[in-house]
């Protein structure tokens, strides 16, 4: 049985009005711009869970993103947590380049919350490896392990099964690549969704940023010599809430039809 309890806290902890005042920004950039045909109306129209099957959904890329899922959520829940990482990485992406990687999460982090993703926890900080070399998809890992609760040992093993998927991959790797490299720096996230504790969706997300004039391609499967290199980590848990990203579903589709081509590709064995 759920407990509603749970459920409510995320309800209750939803801004509607601080929603409005973001989207108002969304509908000004989507305005700027000539519409596009709308590459999701079929998603608008049909039940998603009757034109997809759980296996699409197994792992996808979303720009230097992994995503993957615990088979229990049903297919609605994990296409949403698709469109919200789609929705805020082209967020990300229209930053200046310029932009500092804390200016970078900071707007991931808030696109995030602005379409329902209530944050239960979130930090950045200097990562200090326990060993001297590393892959940074290892790394990945020990800082999901920072962060998940005991009651879900799945999840590790599910990111670890995405990342062996991403390896054979070379059209997302290109993804990957182009959407995470900028100067010296290499970054990329792991963002496992789960059914979350008392029912509902729960976004666990593990990201590593990687300072180092010693990267040629492919990294997240190369060893690094961490040593003089600067790590940083980031760790988060989110709660989604379903009724604050229906106000705003169809801005959501629109912003990614417009500005996140090429951030997707669903990875197959």
């Amino acid at each position: 049985m759920q407990n509603p309890n749970i459920n409510d806290a995320a309800q209750l902890s939803f801004d509607v009005a601080a929603q409005d005042r973001y989207f108002k920004q969304i509908e000004a950039q989507l305005a700027a711009v000539p519409a596009r045909p709308r590459a999701r109306s079929l998603a608008a129209t049909v039940s998603v869970s009757a034109i997809r099957t759980a296996q699409e959904h197994d792992a996808s890329v979303v720009g230097p993103s992994l995503v993957v899922f615990e088979e229990k959520l049903s297919e609605d829940d994990k296409q949403d947590a698709l469109d919200s990482q789609s929705f805020a990485e082209a967020v990300v992406r229209k930053l200046p380049d310029n932009s500092t990687q804390e200016q970078r999460y900071a707007a991931y982090n808030e696109a995030l919350t602005a379409i329902g993703w209530v944050t239960e926890s979130y930090t950045r900080k200097k990562y200090d490896s326990k060993t001297l070399t590393l892959t940074m998809n290892d790394a990945l890992l020990q800082i999901l392990q920072t962060v998940i609760s005991a009651g879900s040992g799945n999840v590790l093993s599910l990111v670890a099964a995405g990342f062996e998927k991403l390896k054979g991959d070379k059209e997302a790797l290109k993804i990957v690549d182009s959407g995470s490299k900028n100067s010296e720096l290499v970054s990329f996230k792991a963002v496992p969704c789960v059914v979350a504790p008392g029912g509902g969706m729960a976004m666990v997300m593990g990201g590593l940023d990687v300072y180092s004039k010693n990267y040629n391609g492919n990294f997240l499967f190369i060893t690094i010599n961490t040593e003089g290199v600067h790590l940083f980590q980031a760790a988060g848990v989110r709660k989604f809430n379903k009724r604050a990203f229906d106000r705003k579903r169809q801005q959501v589709y629109s912003y990614i039809d417009q500005f996140g081509d090429d951030l997707f590709k669903k990875l197959t064995s």
